[in-house]
């Protein structure tokens, strides 16, 4: 079985998400910023209490940490993961966030900030 590689994540991406697809493109191809683009949006979507999108985000985020090749799942790790941020927002709170936060992702952000 084949892994799970950028060229499939940015695809699955721009279709989830067409209006991701500019700022993808402009990153010119370097994982670590599309991965950036990505954090941003979930980001976004998490302080807008976007429940259904922030869900759609980490379900193809535990998609292709899991099923991903060695270098996606760095990316995921790495510059998805440890950038979101679960605590309380001023106007907001993020809890629920963390409650639809998968189990191997929320293992790999403990690690890195601690809950």
């Amino acid at each position: 079985m084949s892994k799970l590689h950028r060229s499939l994540w940015l695809s699955e991406l721009k279709i989830a998400f067409p209006n991701l697809r500019n700022a993808l493109n402009a990153e010119e191809g370097l994982l670590s910023f599309e991965m950036g683009v990505f954090a941003k949006f979930t980001q976004q979507k998490i302080a807008a209490n976007d429940r259904e999108t922030v869900r759609k985000c980490f379900d193809i985020a535990l998609k292709y940490y899991v099923g991903g090749n060695a270098r996606l799942r760095d990316a995921i790790d790495t510059c998805y993961v440890e950038d979101l941020n679960f605590h309380q927002g001023e106007r907001n709170s993020r809890d629920w966030a963390w409650d639809l936060f998968p189990t191997p992702l929320k293992t790999l952000h403990e690690a890195f900030r601690g809950r």
